[in-house]
């Protein structure tokens, strides 16, 4: 850190002032906090996925655990309930966490369990869109496009235009 310009005090060049409240709000905060929790998981054996720097995943014999993160939310699901609860407590030993139960509806996303997983669906989410805009009265149609007159493509186009897609 640096002393800000504008602020400089050329008698003490190498003092910082001690801050009475975290530094939240700036923008490496984020990164901080994601780099030290990703550093622990990475500690006791998860690893990041390539495809996705958010999301953590380990595997222990048949247990499987995948731990998603958005800002300051956290994700985490598993297929034993005890071994959760073990990765919840190592956790909330490290880092001061709020254990909300199961997830019903995390980042605009309905989460439904069923025998079969989870059903993810984004019902709630596009209604509260469709009341934002007023258009929550608005009829419904299966199709956005005017079925009065139908255009029929010819096999030659739609071979074309399938090979595209």
């Amino acid at each position: 850190m640096k002393q800000p310009l504008g602020f400089v005090d050329f008698a003490f060049p190498f003092h910082m002032c001690r801050l009475h409240k975290s530094l939240y709000g700036l923008k490496q905060a984020p990164w901080a906090w994601h780099t030290c929790l990703s550093d622990f998981l990475i500690s006791i054996d998860f690893y990041a996925s390539k495809v996705d720097t958010s999301l953590f995943i380990l595997f222990v014999g048949a247990n499987n655990f995948y731990l998603l993160i958005y800002v300051d939310h956290i994700l985490l699901i598993s297929n034993n309930s005890t071994m959760l609860h073990r990765l919840i407590q190592l956790l909330s030993s490290e880092f001061k966490l709020h254990d909300l139960g199961v997830v019903h509806y995390f980042l605009g996303i309905e989460v439904q369990s069923t025998v079969m997983g989870l059903m993810l669906h984004h019902h709630k989410y596009i209604i509260d869109i469709l009341t934002r805009a007023g258009m929550n009265f608005c009829k419904s149609v299966d199709t956005p496009i005017s079925t009065s007159k139908v255009t029929i493509l010819s096999d030659s186009l739609f071979s074309n235009l399938t090979r595209f897609c």
